[in-house]
């Protein structure tokens, strides 16, 4: 068991307590940046209670986290991966990159490239959603370091 623990020491070079609030800023940062480009592309609309610009903000800064979290999953386990040559390692680097192609084919920045459907028919639903997806991820990552 001893061993295990310093084989994951060796793949992550940082604890889990230092390595995800250091993927949350990225992705957070990046979501606010993704988040303004998507804006200064859209055109004006009346606010509410219910604004879907609020909507997309959210969703836009949630989706990039999860994103950061994944890309940090797939660093994490393709560095396990070149250590060890497990199979199974190898395949959950192949499950990773289909959740990381499915987050990018929702991500509300690349939604108009992909989907003509409009962004304004986004609901809370997709918020929370990514929420729901950020702390499975956290706990994967988190448990992947330790």
């Amino acid at each position: 068991m001893g061993q295990e623990k310093n084989q994951t020491k060796k793949v992550s070079g940082l604890s889990g307590r230092v390595w995800v609030p250091v993927v949350y800023l990225v992705g957070t940062l990046s979501g606010i940046v993704s988040y303004m480009y998507t804006l200064s592309t859209l055109e004006p609309r009346p606010g509410g209670p219910f604004d879907p610009a609020a909507f997309l903000e959210y969703h836009s800064i949630l989706s990039t986290i999860s994103i950061s979290l994944l890309v940090a999953l797939l660093v994490v386990y393709g560095r396990t991966y070149t250590l060890t040559k497990a199979n199974f390692i190898l395949g959950l680097i192949v499950v990773l990159l289909a959740l990381l192609l499915q987050s990018l084919l929702n991500y509300p920045i690349l939604h108009p490239y992909i989907d003509n459907t409009p962004l304004a028919s986004m609901t809370i639903s997709s918020p929370v959603a990514d929420v729901f997806t950020i702390i499975a991820y956290t706990v994967f990552l988190y448990l992947s370091l330790e």
